[in-house]
């Protein structure tokens, strides 16, 4: 709830721009943080190597770093998108039950 009163807030205030919510993932799902380090500056370095640029480099750093863990940053990313899904989903409960 207080989420949607501060999204109401500015609205009703008229500020302009966005407002950024954390919402870390849940711990049952999170990766070790030397593990995903790790992968994350092996997959870099692979990148910086193999000259991987511009719009490739997401795809690029998403895929190898998923064979780095063996799968398993591909499933806290999917248990985060869940996890946001359904914060969002109590928010705008929240508000619809603000602006009854």
């Amino acid at each position: 709830m207080e989420v949607a009163t501060a999204l109401k807030a500015k609205w009703d205030l008229d500020l302009k721009g966005g407002m950024v919510i954390g919402n870390p993932i849940p711990t049952e799902f999170e990766m070790d943080y030397d593990t995903i380090t790790n992968a994350i500056e092996t997959a870099l370095k692979e990148a910086e190597e193999n000259n991987i640029a511009g719009k490739k480099v997401t795809p690029f750093l998403l895929d190898k770093v998923k064979t780095i863990t063996a799968g398993k940053s591909l499933e806290s990313n999917i248990e985060l998108v869940y996890n946001n899904a359904k914060i969002a989903a109590q928010i705008a409960k929240d508000l619809a039950d603000i602006n009854k």
